[in-house]
C-alpha cells in the first residue's frame, strides 16, 4: 500500500500545513471541516431553544428557571455517559461517517420536535433524543479530527477544526438565535417564532447529516480494528487509564468539555434573563442575550490559531497546565460581572473566550498524542465519558447555585475546577513526562 499522503497548506511557504494521514484525502478533510463548521454551532443553539420553550411556551417563572435547565443538562449527559463508549466502538467498526450522519438526524428530529412539548416530561424525553444524536455527532467529530492528521501538524489541525467550530457558533449566535425575532416582527405570535425557528435549525441538522454520509472517509482507519474484539476493545479504553499521561486526558476532558456547556448554558441564560428584568419580549431577550456569547465566541475564534501554533511548539503536557491556568483566570473573572449586558463587562468576555478555547485545544491535542490509532475509539470513548461527567457536575450543581447564589456561581466553579488540572498537569510533567518519541509520533 502507497504511503503518500495529502498535505494543505494555508499560509506560503507551509508556514501553517496540515499533513493527512495516509488515505485520507482532500475532500474527507473538507468535509469533517463544514462538519466542524456546523455541528457544534448548531448543538448550542439548544441553550436558546430550552430558555424559550420554558419561558415563552410553558411559563416558568425566574427562580426555577436555572435548576430546571440544570436537570435538564444532567439527565442528557446521564444519556451521554450511556452512549458514548458504544459510539466510539461502533464507529470503529462500521466506520466513523455512519454513526455521524445518524447524530446529525437525530438531532434534527429533537429540534423538530422541542417547540412541541406540552409540559416538562415531554421536553425531557426530546433533550434525551437530542443528547443522543450530540453524542454521536461529536463524538464523531473528535475522532474524526484525531484521526486524519498526521501527529506533528496535529495542533493545527485542531485550529483549524477549532476556527470553524467558534465560527459555526457565531454564525448559529448572529442569524440563527435571531430567528425568533425574526418571525415575530413579521407578525408571528412568540410561540409560533420560537417553533419556526427551532424548525429551521432541525432543516439545518438534516443537511449536515447528508454532508458527512457522503464526504467522509469510508471504513475505519485501520483493518486492525475490526479484529480486536468488542469487549477488549472496551476494555483498553479503561485500561490506558493506569498511564498518568491518559488519565490527565481524562481529567482535562472533565472541565473542557464543562467548560463549553457552562457557557452555552449559563451565559445565554444570564444574559436573557436580564433583558427579561429589563421588560424586553423572550425573543427580545434572547437577541441581545446573544451578543454576550458572541462576544466570547468570536474571542476563542480569534485567538485559535494562535494558540494552536503555540501548542504545536511547546511540550504539550506543559500547555495543558498554562491553558488550563487561562482558563481558570476567565471563569473566575465572571465573579467582578455586575451587569451581563454592559459594554464594560465585554472584556472579561473576551478572556473567558479564550480561556475555554484554550482548555479545549490542549485537552483535544493531548488526547491525539497519547491515544494509540488501534485503540483511539475506545480512548476517545472514555475521554468523551469524562467529559459527560464533568458537565453532569457542574450543571447539576451550577443549576442550583445559579438560582440560589448568583448568575456567576456556575462559572466561579468551574474556574476552580481548571485550577485543579492545572496543578495536576504539573504534577503529570514531574513523574511521567512526555518523551520525544511520543511528541514526534
Amino acid at each position: 500500500m502507497s504511503k503518500s499522503f495529502q498535505t494543505l497548506n494555508f499560509l506560503p511557504a507551509g508556514k501553517f500545513k496540515i499533513d493527512l494521514v495516509p488515505g485520507v484525502t482532500k475532500t474527507n478533510f473538507f468535509t469533517i471541516c463544514y462538519g466542524a463548521l456546523t455541528t457544534i454551532g448548531l448543538l448550542t443553539f439548544i441553550s436558546y431553544s430550552t430558555n424559550y420553550v420554558l419561558l415563552e411556551n410553558l411559563a416558568y417563572e425566574r427562580g426555577q428557571i436555572g435548576t430546571i435547565v440544570g436537570n435538564l443538562q444532567v439527565i442528557a449527559e446521564i444519556v451521554l455517559l450511556s452512549i458514548f463508549l458504544p459510539i466510539g466502538l461502533i464507529a470503529d467498526k462500521i466506520g466513523r461517517r455512519q454513526v455521524y450522519s445518524f447524530g446529525m438526524l437525530t438531532m434534527g428530529l429533537a429540534y423538530f420536535l422541542y417547540p412541541l412539548a406540552t409540559g416538562i416530561g415531554e421536553l425531557t424525553v426530546y433533550r434525551v433524543i437530542y443528547a443522543i444524536g450530540m453524542g454521536s455527532a461529536t463524538g464523531m467529530l473528535g475522532t474524526v479530527t484525531a484521526d486524519y492528521p498526521q501527529n506533528h501538524t496535529r495542533g493545527k489541525m485542531i485550529a483549524v477544526t477549532g476556527i470553524l467550530n467558534a465560527t459555526g457558533v457565531i454564525i448559529v449566535s448572529l442569524f440563527f438565535a435571531r430567528l425568533p425575532k425574526n418571525f415575530a416582527d413579521m407578525g408571528f405570535d412568540q410561540i409560533t417564532a420560537g417553533k419556526y425557528a427551532m424548525w429551521v435549525v432541525a432543516g439545518m441538522c438534516v443537511i449536515t447529516a447528508l454532508v458527512v454520509a457522503f464526504g467522509l472517509q469510508k471504513g475505519t482507519p485501520t483493518e486492525e480494528q475490526k479484529k480486536i474484539p468488542y469487549l477488549q476493545q472496551l476494555k483498553s479504553g479503561w485500561a490506558e487509564g493506569r498511564n498518568p499521561r491518559i488519565q490527565l486526558v481524562y481529567a482535562s476532558a472533565f472541565v473542557a468539555r464543562a467548560d463549553l456547556v457552562i457557557i452555552g448554558t449559563f451565559l445565554v441564560l444570564w444574559g436573557t434573563m436580564a433583558g427579561k428584568d429589563m421588560g424586553m419580549t423572550t425573543a427580545e431577550a434572547q437577541s441581545a442575550a446573544r451578543l454576550v456569547f458572541v462576544t466570547s465566541s468570536m474571542s476563542a475564534l480569534v485567538a485559535s490559531p494562535i494558540i494552536g501554533y503555540l501548542i504545536d511548539k511547546v511540550d504539550r503536557i506543559k500547555a495543558v497546565s498554562v491553558c488550563m491556568a487561562v482558563a481558570a483566570a476567565g471563569y473566575l473573572s465572571m465573579f467582578f460581572v455586575d451587569d451581563v449586558l454592559a459594554a464594560e463587562a465585554r472584556p472579561l468576555f473576551v478572556l473567558l473566550g479564550v480561556g475555554h478555547q484554550c482548555a479545549f485545544f490542549a485537552a483535544t491535542t493531548l488526547l491525539g498524542q497519547e491515544a494509540p490509532k488501534v485503540k483511539r475509539g475506545a480512548i476517545v470513548g472514555v475521554f468523551n465519558l469524562a467529559g459527560a461527567a464533568g458537565i453532569l457536575i457542574s450543571t447539576g450543581i451550577g443549576g442550583r447555585i445559579y438560582d440560589s447564589i448568583d448568575p456567576s456561581a456556575p462559572f466561579i466553579l468551574i474556574g476552580f475546577c481548571n485550577i485543579a488540572v492545572s496543578l495536576f498537569a504539573l504534577y503529570v510533567n514531574r513523574i511521567a513526562p512526555s518523551s520525544s518519541q511520543t511528541q514526534q509520533q
